[in-house]
């Protein structure tokens, strides 16, 4: 009877003395990026002979060479629950904000028409901007390429890179067939919240667009930008 209270003891004192088990590594991953996330902007000013300057048409969402391969195309389009603007834009694609004062000067085709829906529910939907800070942020670039800087005429495709307050590294020049000036494109970093930053060299999925950088693709010795004005009223 000693012998078993004894071993009994023993055997709870063993239990309760134990040293506890190591505990279990952890390791923290990291969040996914989103499947939209890009990597610089591209500022798309249209160029408009009969107003004789530089108008906007977009700031587009770009990923990089290395965050498209593997995608369909080299930009987000269309995301989250604009997903069915890209068959049909209706009133639920629309912005939902007005055009800021300041910006609708340098895009009347944004009060005009209907080109503020079809910018936002395809480009700015794709950041993690509201539509309000959105406009803001395609007026704030417009002010760090001094878009004022072009006047109608002939020039040499390298001129027409130095014009602006950018490096010509994050520039790209939009031609037809003809070598006449459509549009011009700023290649622009961007910040951790989606703001658009200072001047970034624009990737080879830009530099090798015809649509973007025509002029260049299409082997232009001289570039035609049309219009009668010399200068900007």
């Amino acid at each position: 009877m000693r012998l078993a209270l004894l071993a009994l003891v023993v055997a709870c004192h063993t239990a309760t003395t134990a040293p506890p088990a190591p505990p279990t590594p952890r390791t923290e991953k990291a969040a996914p990026p989103s499947p939209d996330a890009f990597g610089f902007y591209l500022l798309a000013m249209m160029w408009k002979p009969d107003a004789c300057g530089l108008r906007l048409h977009g700031l587009w969402p770009n990923f990089t060479d290395e965050q498209s391969q593997g995608r369909p195309r080299a930009w987000p389009q269309f995301c989250g629950r604009f997903a069915h603007c890209e068959k049909a834009e209706d009133t639920t694609c629309a912005p939902g904000v007005p055009v800021p004062g300041d910006l609708a000067p340098l895009a009347p085709d944004y009060v005009q028409g209907t080109l503020a829906t079809h910018e936002w529910s395809k480009h700015g939907s794709c950041t993690q901007l509201a539509p309000a800070d959105y406009f803001a942020a395609e007026l704030a670039a417009i002010h760090v390429v001094h878009s004022d800087a072009l006047h109608p005429g002939d020039y040499a495709p390298a001129d027409l890179q130095h014009a602006f307050a950018v490096p010509d590294t994050s520039v790209v020049l939009g031609c037809d067939a003809h070598c006449t000036l459509t549009q011009i494109g700023f290649c622009l970093a961007k910040d951790a919240s989606d703001h658009p930053t200072g001047p970034t060299p624009c990737t080879q999925n830009v530099t090798s667009s015809d649509y973007d950088n025509g002029c260049i693709t299409h082997a232009c010795a001289r570039v035609t930008v049309p219009g009668t004005c010399t200068a900007r009223p």
